[in-house]
Formats: structure tokens, sequence, C-alpha cells
């Protein structure tokens, strides 16, 4: 047998012969009833149920499968398939596989693996089908069992960061925001696209936002009037986001007037209208295609001969604010501190050998501006 019959044979479908459509119905499904019993148990529906539900597609597309019902030839793994005794096991080592291949993080694999896990737990414990009249998941797809061990959550371990940890100078940082304003926005198609880019980057590095934080903002979290803006930072699990207000600097808010006379008004209403950054549909812009667009207009950036690294990630902007505020106070690092959303320098304690490259699931900005040896100021005036 060849190596493509041999996966051929191997990526089969659960579910005696039930069409693609249909078993993708009910993969969701469960997906959303798990969502919605979140909700139920104290999960933030802009923050914790948006990523979980964002995760947990992407973690069940990483494991191709031939399927002769499939339009295209070739589906998913799916819930059923994850959790069949059989061959449940094995996807979850195609899953992991693909973790290491695309080199990710400790804490982005244990964040993948510990949403996997608690949905897994869930569906074994209610093993009906959603939407399905009382139907039992094992009348349909067959047994379902937990197919993790403790071989299959990485171990919460301090380790150099894997990834460079950059804060731009001064001069750098506004070479970077004239190219995105004077390059990047004229050359957009959508003239309100390149500029919800623009105030995007603006609003992240002059306000010191996690990127949740920044993609939360509502139009009713913006108080013009006193000159702030409202954002819900990290929280722990079921006990909802802590919500803070940060100042705008002079700068955030001449771009912000603009953006909002000129070029809110020109996306299309949704019911995410409310949100201050939107995709093209009207929809709520997520971390993937902020990310996408981050990185291309890095490359762009870099190709027009601003000297931004090319390894700039979209948190280094929230390091740029701290490293440039604290250079402008040196004295004031607990008004920083608390800008950032963190309570007390010893909540960072833990950190000081910083961890992984997902830094908004961890409390060490203060730790890494004062005493991390690993990050880098580049741009220096």
């Amino acid at each position: 047998m060849t190596k493509d019959n041999t996966q051929d044979a191997e990526f089969r479908p659960i579910g005696n012969g039930v069409p693609w459509q249909e078993r993708l119905d009910d993969h969701n499904n469960k997906i959303e009833e798990y969502l919605q019993n979140c909700i139920f148990r104290g999960c933030s529906v802009d923050g914790t149920i948006y990523q979980r539900k964002v995760l947990l597609q992407s973690v069940f597309r990483r494991v191709p499968i031939v399927d002769s019902t499939h339009p295209t030839g070739q589906g998913h793994s799916l819930t059923f398939d994850l959790l069949n005794p059989i061959t449940g096991s094995y996807y979850l080592s195609l899953i992991i596989s693909s973790f290491i291949a695309d080199d990710l993080a400790l804490a982005t694999t244990r964040k993948y693996m510990g949403d996997l896990h608690d949905y897994s737990a869930y569906v074994l414990a209610k093993p009906h089908l959603a939407h399905g009249v009382g139907q039992r998941i094992v009348d349909k797809y067959g047994p379902i069992e937990a197919p993790f061990s403790k071989y299959d959550i990485p171990i919460h371990a301090a380790d150099r960061p894997r990834r460079r940890r950059i804060a731009l100078g001064c001069g750098l940082k506004n070479d970077f925001f004239e190219f995105v304003r004077l390059h990047h926005v004229p050359s957009q198609p959508l003239p309100h696209i390149g500029a919800r880019n623009y105030v995007a980057l603006v609003f992240q590095t002059e306000l010191g936002l996690r990127t949740s934080e920044l993609l939360g903002i509502r139009s009713e979290d913006i108080d013009r009037s006193k000159g702030r803006v409202r954002v819900f930072g990290k929280g722990s699990s079921y006990s909802g986001k802590r919500l803070r207000r940060v100042p705008l600097t002079p700068f955030a808010a001449q771009v912000l007037e603009a953006f909002e006379k000129v070029f809110k008004p020109m996306f299309p209403k949704s019911s995410h209208s409310d949100y201050l950054f939107l995709n093209e549909d009207g929809s709520r812009l997520g971390k993937f295609w902020y990310w996408k667009t981050f990185r291309k207009i890095i490359d762009l950036a870099r190709d027009a001969g601003v000297q931004v690294p090319e390894d700039l990630r979209p948190h280094d902007l929230r390091r740029t604010f701290a490293t440039l505020e604290l250079e402008r106070q040196p004295l004031a690092y607990r008004k920083v501190l608390k800008h950032l959303g963190h309570s007390y320098p010893s909540s960072a304690e833990r950190y000081l050998i910083a961890t992984d490259d997902d830094v908004e699931e961890q409390q060490d900005d203060l730790i890494d501006i004062f005493i991390d040896p690993h990050i880098d100021k580049v741009g220096e005036d």
C-alpha cells in the first residue's frame, strides 16, 4: 500500500455513511451548545466565548480527512472523530504534531489543548446531539471516550522567550506611523479599511493595549468629554474581565475624531456596528485578521525602507508604549503598571524569566521593561 493510500485508509470519517454536511452541522451545533453553557457559567461573550469558538474551529481544521461525501473530497476532523475510542488518540497526536510543525509557543499550545480538553469533557458529560431531540451521540456515531492523557497537556515551565521582544524607539515609531498614513492608507481600494488599520495601530501603541482589548472597544466605551477609553482586560476564567480606563493621548484623540467622522460611517451596518474596528462586511474585526493585516503592513513598510523589525508583532506595540512611557517618567512605574492593567509589581514577580510567545496570557509586562535582558529596543533616537 502506498503512502497516499495509507493516509486515505487512516483518515476515514466516523459516522457510518452520514453525509459530510450533516456531520458538520452536528459538530457545529454541539460546539454552540458548549459555548452557551460557558455563557451560563459566566464567561464573557466578547472575550472568552469569541476566542474559544475561533480556537475550536481552528483546532479541528488542522487534521484533514478524505471524505467522498465532501464537495471537494476532503473534509477535516470533527467532534466525533476526536472522541472515537479507536481513532481519537491518533487524531489528537496529529493535532499535537501540527502545533510542533508550526513552532507554536508553550503557552499557545497549552491554551489550545486546555480549551479542547474542556470541550471534550463537556461532550462526554452531555453525550447527546444538540438539536437532536434527545438522540444520543453513540446511537448515530458510535461510542465515545476521552482521547486525552496526562501526556497531552503541556507543562507550565518557565523558559527564555522563544521570540524576540521588541520596543520601537520614538523616532522609528513615528516613521512607521507616517508610512501607514501617507502610503498604506491611500493605497487601499477601500479608504475606510486603510483608515481602520491606521487608527488600530495608533491606538494600540498610544494606549498600550492588548490586542483583545483593542478589538473589544465599542463606541460607548469612548468618553470624549473626559478624554479616556474604557477597556476590558484579562481576567481569570469565569471571573469576568477587569475593567479599566486609559487616557486618550492628543494624537490618539485626533486620529479617532477623523476616523469616526469620515470613515466609520462607510462600513456596512450590522449587529456589530457599535464596535470601533470592523471588517469590510461590517462584522467585528477579530485577532486573526488583525494579525494578518499587521504582518502585511510590516512587510510593506520594510519594502519601503522603514526600519521596523521583520519579526515585529502587535504586542510589541504595547511594549513600545510602556518602554517610552517609563523613559519619559522613570519613577512612575506604578502608574504605568496600572495603565497596563496590572495591580502590583509583585503580580509580575514570578515571570522574571519570561515564559512564552503569547505574552497576553501572562502578567509580565513590567518585568519585560525593568529586568528582562531579552527585550530589544530598536530605532533609538
